[in-house]
């Protein structure tokens, strides 16, 4: 369980501390390979690279990390780098590589409030709720102590400047008012962020979370390898992970990951079941919730994320 700081100052040295552990220092010494090959005249762009393993990540990082702007040492055996096409193409041939996608603009989703509240006899004390959003306006929110900046992939101070990460922060709480709410921000001012940030909060929550947790992600990543073997991952460790989609019942994917329109509150309801269960695993807490099995792939619904979700937050 991640341990509760106190001062603002302390919350900006721990997220510039932390910030710093996922990003690879520009002054480095390239080790080898594509590191010493001279400055690229045609233009690089930004990518997410996952390799088969750990150890092929390192050795891959070793290569290029001149240009290597995130490390992921947790929830994801990869990095964020700029490749140029010639790169690219190379990068692809790599047997020690699995996949490799453009990073891209994460937006946030909108949730609806369920028909049906949870009505199990707990509030979540003893739970984390990661929010893996625009942060959280922990203060203002009115939850007390019980909320605190954990960690901002945008390099800032945690403040939610947008309000989205904070209504779903409320959402959760309004269900499990006694569950601890961790702000993750990975989204910026303008209500968007990069995928490489939302892969560096769940690689934090990865080290970090302890003891009964769960994530929730109101955002539209649907369709990113790089995205699903993290939240993977996050559920391998133990972490209920939820996800926002455009059907109103809770479904499970194979792997234990939670999607629905409700997904604050199914984060909430969550913390309540964990509260009186501490040891279930992701898998038993979906059979709680009463989450059916997803047949095809979830509809996370992306085309939705402009106008209306930028006008009203998502929300």
């Amino acid at each position: 369980m991640p341990r509760r700081l106190g001062l603002p100052s302390v919350y900006l040295a721990a997220a510039m501390a932390t910030a710093a552990t996922t990003a690879v220092p520009l002054a480095m010494t390239p080790a080898s390979g594509l590191a010493l090959r001279p400055a690229p005249v045609e233009p690089a762009r930004p990518y997410i690279v996952t390799a088969r393993d750990r150890g092929d990540a390192r050795d891959l990082v070793g290569e290029v990390r001149w240009r290597v702007r995130r490390y992921f040492t947790s929830a994801l055996p990869g990095f964020a780098t700029f490749l140029t096409a010639a790169e690219l193409a190379e990068l692809r041939a790599d047997p020690r590589v699995r996949t490799i996608e453009p990073d891209r603009r994460i937006h946030p989703m909108a949730s609806t409030r369920p028909e049906r509240p949870s009505t199990v006899r707990a509030d979540g004390a003893g739970v984390t709720v990661y929010v893996v959003d625009s942060g959280v306006k922990a203060k203002q929110a009115g939850f007390g102590e019980r909320a605190w900046r954990a960690f901002d992939a945008t390099g800032g101070t945690g403040r939610d400047c947008g309000g989205h990460g904070t209504r779903v922060a409320a959402r959760a709480h309004d269900v499990a008012p006694g569950a601890r709410i961790a702000s993750v921000r990975v989204l910026g001012c303008d209500g968007t962020g990069t995928l490489a940030d939302v892969l560096a909060g769940l690689d934090w929550i990865h080290r970090h979370a302890r003891g009964p947790s769960v994530a929730n992600l109101s955002i539209d990543g649907a369709g990113s390898p790089a995205l699903d073997a993290a939240a993977r991952s996050l559920v391998r460790s133990g972490v209920f992970v939820v996800g926002a989609a455009d059907q109103g019942t809770c479904q499970v994917t194979s792997d234990g990951r939670a999607f629905s329109a409700h997904a604050p509150y199914l984060a909430g309801a969550a913390a309540r079941h964990l509260e009186l269960h501490p040891s279930a695993g992701p898998a038993a807490l979906a059979t709680r919730l009463g989450c059916t099995t997803a047949r095809g792939a979830i509809r996370q619904n992306p085309s939705r994320r402009s106008n209306l979700l930028m006008r009203d937050g998502g929300l």
